[in-house]
């Protein structure tokens, strides 16, 4: 099983992609989004969201591995990726545009993972649908179907 738990307010610019790949995926995947907290103080809002996180992290997906996508870190291609999830319960973490506070995730869960899509910045929508479509392709390579169409 595999969850998207997302802060987001709109995907509407990468909707039809994203839900041809919950079709081809199932009841494999699943999208959680929640609602951004809105203030013009940053810190707040990266704490708010981060408590927010956690709390549903410990309620909803405490047994799942839980990967934080993260800009500023180390990147998997794509067969590494698929190694990486294999047989696991995950849960993908994308927060909002200010980030989230990594270290104190990580404080709350020592098993958090933190992967990077690439060195450039993507919209929201789509950082998800490049992760769902990697999950796609992940579970085709375990069919035994060849990593190029």
């Amino acid at each position: 099983m595999f969850v998207i738990l997302s802060i987001s307010d709109s995907d509407k610019h990468f909707l039809v992609p994203i839900q041809e790949y919950e079709k081809r995926l199932g009841k494999s995947l699943v999208i959680d989004n929640l609602k951004p907290f809105k203030d013009d103080n940053i810190q707040l809002v990266i704490e708010k969201e981060t408590e927010s996180l956690s709390k549903i992290l410990h309620k909803k997906y405490l047994n799942y591995h839980k990967i934080l996508l993260i800009k500023e870190w180390w990147t998997y291609d794509t067969l590494e990726f698929s190694e990486m999830i294999q047989g696991e319960n995950v849960v993908f973490i994308i927060g909002w545009p200010y980030g989230v506070d990594e270290k104190r995730l990580k404080s709350d869960f020592s098993d958090l993972i933190m992967l990077a899509l690439g060195k450039m910045t993507f919209p929201h929508g789509l950082a998800k649908l490049l992760l769902i479509e990697q999950i796609y392709r992940a579970t085709t390579l375990w069919s035994g179907k060849k990593y190029h169409y």
